[in-house]
């Protein structure tokens, strides 16, 4: 029962108890939100992470898989062709944002003075900057040219004198 003593109203000991209680529950229950979300949004940043560099990875491995048909087709000489179909490089899938992530920047470059294949990959989460990967390659007669109904997007063929990659100057550019 509450007594009345110089105009202030006073609780009593069990009361004071109580309210103690609740308040150290509340702000333990404070903390503890507060440390359970820093870690979510923790776990939520390192697994976007993760996956940009998954993604990195997969835009290099394409510019490997490029470089490697480009050399085995120099290597086999005149009259030798591969084609690269859409299940081993899908252009489309490759470029796009919601499917890879952020997605390569096409057109990718084939580099003759400098004997490269180059790959440059967004990272929208990683502040816009973006992966540069340069995959060197043998020749330095590289040629592009539009794909045509006997050799389709991204055949790649020895003519004796030049290497020439059929592809779409949006998917694949030569400089030299």
């Amino acid at each position: 029962m509450p007594s009345i003593s110089h105009g202030r109203i006073s609780l009593s000991a069990e009361s004071d108890k109580k309210a103690q209680i609740t308040i150290e529950v509340i702000v333990v229950i404070g903390i503890f939100l507060i440390v359970f979300s820093s870690l979510i949004n923790l776990s939520f940043e390192r697994f976007h992470l993760a996956q940009e560099v998954g993604s990195a990875g997969e835009a290099k491995m394409t510019g490997q898989f490029i470089a490697s048909a480009i050399n085995n087709v120099y290597s086999n000489g005149g009259g030798f062709s591969i084609h690269l179909n859409e299940n081993k490089i899908n252009f489309s899938e490759l470029s796009s944002s919601e499917i890879r992530g952020s997605g390569v920047i096409l057109p990718i470059i084939i580099n003759n003075s400098e004997r490269r294949v180059v790959i440059n990959k967004n990272f929208s989460s990683m502040g816009g900057t973006s992966l540069y990967a340069s995959i060197p390659i043998i020749p330095d007669n590289i040629t592009r040219e539009n794909s045509t109904l006997a050799y389709p997007q991204l055949t790649i063929r020895n003519n004796g004198t030049d290497v020439i990659i059929y592809a779409s100057i949006n998917n694949i550019k030569v400089v030299s």
